[in-house]
């Protein structure tokens, strides 16, 4: 589902995601249709087309969704899961990334190699997944008794070649960095590297990083990136395999009125990009 596009765009997440839904469907002897969607289109046709085109049950990828665009879906005939957006106050079935957990696994790290100065970038834009992870590196400073500053704080647009000219102006501006960052995600932690890098900042020695997402980039660069990893074949499966309970039951008559929403764990993969005070 495009709202904007502007993060879908851009991301390999959803490639990554799709080929290992389409890979445990073949296992239950389903096939997958992929139908971009884009939210400025008429979506109530949309969903028309999906109730009338013989399908089971649908898995959508709601990264860039809002509460409202996620309202359009219950008018389908066919069990669906949200994935990648948990929609917390909303009755609807989701697989998500357990986004907190990620962050405070990144900080936890971080304070057990020493630091204590510790700052987060976050985007510009609104995705609900992103907000959760700054909340997250919010809870654990707290959890470590460690301050937060809002100089520390630092905003970003997502996309490498962005992130990288908006932290150009953040260091440019003279403000005393932090001795370790935090960002909301890879392509991010790509581009603020690459600036600091070009400012004379050696990393690790100087500043240290994590990013989130294990994209293949964190083996691509130097030095190596230390990140929070989502398992894409766990988060597929779960997904896939939660959508067929549920079109099982809906067979049987027993589809149940009150949603479930599950969570996806994730790990730190440590490499070269912090280091030890």
């Amino acid at each position: 589902y495009l709202r904007s596009g502007y993060v879908m765009g851009y991301s390999p997440f959803v490639y990554l995601l799709t080929e290992n839904v389409e890979k445990q469907a073949k296992k239950y002897g389903f096939n997958v249709l992929l139908k971009p969607m884009d939210g400025r289109a008429d979506l109530e046709k949309e969903i028309e087309a999906i109730n009338q085109s013989g399908a089971q049950g649908v898995l959508i990828m709601a990264t860039e969704m809002l509460d409202e665009d996620i309202a359009h879906f219950s008018r389908l005939d066919v069990p669906y899961v949200a994935i990648d957006h948990d929609f917390t106050a909303l009755n609807v079935n989701t697989v998500a990334i357990n986004n907190q957990m990620g962050t405070y696994q990144a900080v936890e790290y971080l304070v057990r190699m020493g630091h204590t100065d510790i700052g987060y970038v976050h985007t510009t834009e609104y995705i609900s997944s992103w907000s959760e992870r700054a909340y997250g590196y919010r809870q654990a400073l707290a959890q470590f008794r460690l301050p937060l500053s809002d100089d520390k704080l630092y905003r970003a647009r997502y996309n490498g070649g962005y992130s990288y000219e908006d932290f150009k102006q953040i260091i440019a501006s003279g403000s005393r960095l932090p001795t370790a960052l935090v960002t909301d995600d890879d392509v991010i932690a790509v581009g603020v590297m690459r600036a600091l890098q070009e400012a004379g900042y050696r990393i690790p020695e100087d500043i240290s990083i994590i990013g989130f997402n294990d994209r293949p980039v964190c083996e691509l660069i130097t030095p190596k990136l230390t990140s929070i990893d989502v398992p894409k074949e766990d988060f597929g499966t779960e997904a896939l395999e939660f959508l067929v309970s549920l079109i099982e039951k809906k067979r049987d008559n027993r589809l149940p009125e009150r949603a479930v929403k599950r969570r996806i764990t994730t790990r730190l993969v440590e490499r070269q990009s912090v280091c030890r005070l």
